[in-house]
């Protein structure tokens, strides 16, 4: 039911010269031709995919180039101090009426409940339980809370007032893949970002408890001993 497809540049089509070409080929073979407005090109037209690739493959750089500056500009603004705040992805948080995080009272009072709990020797799964039980909604869209949810808060330093940049990175434009910096990368510490939730002093405590726990040999949940008391961590 198509005959021609029109887009605005080669940019707009795909985002590197393997992906343009292919699919060129494709509807060329079902004869459906592109016509790239900006360059002028229609793919029907002899002598098309030489063109093609050509300004395919110096898009594709622009776009390399583009995402470099991006990045610059990123790290420039995290040695600055400049925090892009994850409201939505962070519990117990709100922009304020001045634009600067906010804490929320009724979630922030869940927040330390779960860390001193945990300090205190009890396992994700049992704090989970009881936040279940309770019917204590969770950050999630399903309202429940899972051990994914309370490991990942219990090693955030968001709730001690401090900020770690670059803890993502996005791997290639092309791709636009998310990888765990795990020191590619440099990373940023900003201290007293925003209101605290819990003292510093109660997060590293949680953190040393988190090592501690995991160099434990893992048994089973049921084990009396010390060394399956947190089997679930």
């Amino acid at each position: 039911k198509i005959d021609l497809i029109i887009t605005k540049s080669i940019s707009r089509f795909a985002r590197n010269t393997l992906d343009s070409i292919g699919y060129v080929r494709k509807l060329k073979a079902m004869g459906v031709g592109v016509l790239f407005e900006k360059e002028n090109i229609n793919t029907l037209e002899k002598n098309s995919e030489v063109i093609l690739t050509i300004l395919s493959s110096l898009a594709q750089e622009e776009l390399n180039s583009l995402s470099m500056n991006v990045k610059m500009g990123k790290r420039m603004a995290m040695q600055e101090g400049k925090v892009h705040f994850p409201y939505g992805r962070i519990y117990a948080y709100r922009k304020g009426e001045d634009n600067e995080p906010e804490v929320i009272p009724e979630q922030a009072e869940i927040v330390k409940r779960i860390f001193q709990s945990y300090l205190m020797g009890k396992s994700t799964v049992t704090i989970v339980e009881e936040l279940n039980g309770e019917g204590i909604p969770s950050p999630s869209k399903k309202g429940v809370w899972i051990e994914s949810t309370l490991r990942s808060m219990l090693q955030n330093e968001l709730f001690c007032g401090d900020v770690l940049l670059q803890k993502t990175y996005v791997t290639d434009p092309i791709s636009k893949k998310v990888k765990k910096n795990n020191g590619e990368l440099p990373k940023v510490y900003i201290k007293n970002n925003h209101t605290p939730i819990i003292s510093r002093d109660l997060f590293e405590r949680v953190q040393q408890e988190r090592t501690r726990r995991s160099s434990k040999r893992k048994t089973s949940r049921h084990s009396t001993t010390e060394q399956g008391k947190y089997s679930s961590l």
